[in-house]
């Protein structure tokens, strides 16, 4: 039988990255007799079953500012189990933590590694020789050993081979956003009075919103949709249009202002082929034990890189800091230290070294705007603003 003893962490990337590897029989956490949320760990074995049916988990309470009640405890762990079928993983926990773990083990014999999460290898304590490769993680690992799931997407993500009419009308708009802004209001309105199945569009030009505001088409914008494929039988007169959506995802992108910065970022983003798990307008139960099934912040694109997650906040307008908050906390609330975040904004704030982009570092947060978004190499400048965002150059943030 192969025991893993684990010292339990607030980062769900310590608790899950040596079991998922090592696979173990039984995980044993020790863990603050302060905790009252047991919820945990049935979260981590909900983790580690996908994989591992038969894996048991079980939690110790320990007082974690005792060295030697948690050398104690840790021993009483090796001596039920047999200190020949332990391994001590000392990567998780308080420094306390470390010091009886390394006394525990001396004592009992046991093997003692350390997960070393930048290099992505286990190393063996005592020699410092690496004992294996970590596995790759996906985004269902964070979310099972948080308790929490997805409620699904916002948008379907559109096929590869719409990859391409995506982005040139997303920069056709991105170019246009004054006539983007007064065409979708009108797109939004009309479609209003329609069923919602309904597919074809005949209005006149000018149509008054609800506020009593008129609102009218700009024909170029509606000649672009059909050049890219989102509409079709285009039919401009003086006084009437009409047209029809070529599907019923071709309609929900033409009538949301804001979604085509989020299309934008994530064909970029999946076309590169870099990364993992790649998300569009994702909801996430954060407690899917607290009997209610309720999504948090909508997050614009979420994925994998290198087994950690990756927020994106997108914004077809400048940033703020409410913005900046929202995609921390997101961030921090799934991966802990060991996420990225990233804020897309259409906007100059980095151009200029405004306020929001200042606080963005200082949050350790990238950001691209305006001058990186209309670049023909944005999926290259997506790349290199998440893969240098690493966990080295984020070590001594000061968050």
């Amino acid at each position: 039988m192969k025991v893993l003893i684990e010292y339990y962490d607030k980062d769900v990337l310590k608790n899950i990255v040596a079991p998922l590897t090592l696979k173990p029989d039984v995980v044993v956490y020790l863990h603050d007799k302060g905790m009252t949320d047991m919820n945990v760990f049935r979260s981590l074995r909900t983790c580690f079953e996908k994989s591992m049916p038969n894996i048991r988990v079980e939690s110790v309470p320990v007082d974690i500012r005792s060295v030697e009640g948690l050398r104690k405890a840790t021993c009483r762990v090796a001596e039920r189990y047999g200190a020949a079928n332990c391994t001590l993983e000392m990567t998780g926990g308080s420094e306390l933590m470390m010091i009886a773990g390394y006394k525990a083990g001396s004592q009992t014999g046991m093997q003692m590694i350390h997960t070393d999460l930048v290099e992505r290898r286990i190393n063996d304590v005592e020699t410092d020789e690496k004992v294996c490769d970590t596995i790759q993680l996906t985004l269902e690992n964070f979310l099972d050993a948080k308790g929490a799931e997805l409620m699904g997407e916002s948008h379907r993500p559109p096929q590869p081979e719409r990859y391409e009419p995506i982005r040139k009308m997303a920069q056709f708009l991105f170019r246009h956003l004054k006539d983007w802004k007064t065409t979708c209001s009108w797109l939004q309105t009309v479609a209003s009075r329609g069923l919602p199945h309904e597919m074809t569009i005949e209005s006149p030009r000018k149509v008054t919103m609800k506020n009593g505001r008129e609102v009218w088409i700009v024909d170029e914008v509606l000649q672009e949709f059909q050049r890219n494929g989102f509409i079709e039988n285009l039919k401009l007169e003086d006084n009437k249009v009409s047209f029809r959506f070529c599907s019923m995802e071709d309609k929900t992108y033409c009538i949301s202002y804001g979604v085509w910065l989020e299309l934008h970022v994530y064909v970029a983003a999946a076309s590169s082929g870099v990364f993992d798990d790649v998300k569009l307008g994702t909801m996430i139960d954060w407690d899917i034990y607290d009997g209610t099934r309720m999504g948090g912040n909508e997050i614009d694109v979420v994925l994998m890189d290198d087994s950690l997650p990756v927020f994106i906040s997108c914004k077809l307008r400048e940033a703020d800091t409410a913005a900046l908050n929202e995609l921390l906390i997101g961030k921090k609330r799934l991966g802990g230290w060991f996420s990225k975040g990233l804020i897309a904004t259409y906007s100059k704030e980095k151009e200029e070294k405004t306020g929001t982009y200042l606080r963005c570092k200082e949050l350790g947060l990238e950001m691209l705007d305006e001058r990186d978004i209309l670049a023909p190499d944005f999926s290259d400048r997506l790349v290199r603003a998440i893969r240098e965002h690493d966990l080295v150059s984020l070590k001594w943030k000061k968050v």
